[in-house]
């Protein structure tokens, strides 16, 4: 009996290590590709949206970049296309190929500031009575997103208004999307930005509404015009000069403010007047804005003029100066 179990357990052990290498005989083998995201800086960008075409097998949900820029996909061997977007920047199409399925390749993506889709979204009441958009009360959006360009609407330069129907539930949820109007282009990135707007719990459910998105292409700078890097020209003048007065002879530390990427891709531009207190230290407070320009520039502008220091003529007065932040972009603007 114990030799008849040997053989048994033997068997056993040997129909299971056969089995098992079948099985992994059978399991499809895939390579190993490592996805780097950066600006054209080379700084990593978190968050951008990373299909293959074909998609892998075992893709669930949205693949994007992690907050250091990379992502890992594990892909059988083939012919691939890896479209990456990201809002602010050139939708980026590159070909690969996965021969080996042992391989481990890393590829490198830099995306371009050149292209960009710049939206404008706001919601109406549609009076009309030819459609079932018809409402009877307006609905206060609480949280809003905007169409993100597709490489297909970017190549077609497709530009205008697009125009949708929504149909709101009782919590505020958008739960049916249809286009009234717009590119053909546009329409189904549209659509996609839309389902994902909610808005305040409407009296009567469900309700309906408009939501009208108007998108425009930025052209990159002209060849030979010169460059399309920001740049920002700083004027600072007494505001009322009184005796005892202090003067700036200089400065100790004057950052510029930060002039982000989205803004000067979109080509927002133009002077920011500013109103400041210079104190006898040479620090700076009670800054405020006399003239806004662009609610991407305003905010941060503020922040880092408050971090001013000054070398002052003596003085007894903290003095008001006007400040005038000119956010220029040398090719268009020379």
């Amino acid at each position: 009996m114990r030799l008849v179990l040997s053989h048994s357990l033997a068997l056993g052990v040997l129909l299971a290590v056969s089995c098992g290498l079948l099985w992994d005989q059978g399991k499809p083998k895939r390579g190993t590709l490592n996805i780097e995201v950066v600006d054209p800086a080379g700084n990593a960008i978190p968050h951008a949206e990373v299909r293959t075409s074909p998609p892998p097998e075992d893709a669930h949900g949205k693949l994007e970049t992690a907050t250091n820029g990379r992502l890992t996909l594990n892909l059988k061997p083939g012919s691939y296309t890896l479209v990456v977007t990201c809002l602010g920047f050139k939708t980026s199409s590159t070909p690969i190929t996965v021969r080996d399925a042992e391989e481990i390749q890393t590829v490198s993506i830099r995306m371009q500031i050149g292209y960009i889709g710049s939206v404008m979204v706001e919601t109406t009441r549609l009076e009309s009575a030819r459609n079932k958009c018809v409402i009877s009360q307006f609905l206060k959006p609480t949280r809003t997103v905007t169409g993100t360009y597709t490489e297909e609407a970017t190549r077609k330069n497709a530009e205008g208004m697009v125009v949708l129907c929504t149909t709101v539930d009782g919590h505020g949820n958008v739960t049916d999307v249809s286009p009234i109007s717009g590119p053909p282009e546009l329409l189904q990135l549209s659509m996609d930005a839309a389902r994902q707007w909610q808005f305040e719990a409407p009296s009567k459910a469900p309700a309906f509404t408009r939501i009208e998105m108007t998108y425009s292409l930025t052209k990159p700078c002209p060849e030979g015009k010169g460059s399309d890097v920001g740049d920002i020209v700083t004027t600072i003048v007494p505001t009322d000069e009184k005796p005892g007065d202090l003067q700036i002879v200089g400065k100790v530390s004057q950052p510029w403010p930060p002039y982000p990427e989205a803004a000067r891709a979109e080509r927002r531009r133009g002077q920011l007047y500013l109103s400041i207190v210079v104190n006898p230290d040479g620090s700076v407070s009670d800054v405020r804005i006399t003239k806004p320009l662009d609610e991407l520039l305003d905010k941060p502008a503020v922040e880092t003029v408050r971090t001013w220091r000054f070398k002052v003529s003596p003085g007894v007065n903290p003095t008001r100066f006007s400040v005038t932040l000119s956010f220029r972009i040398p090719c268009l603007d020379n």
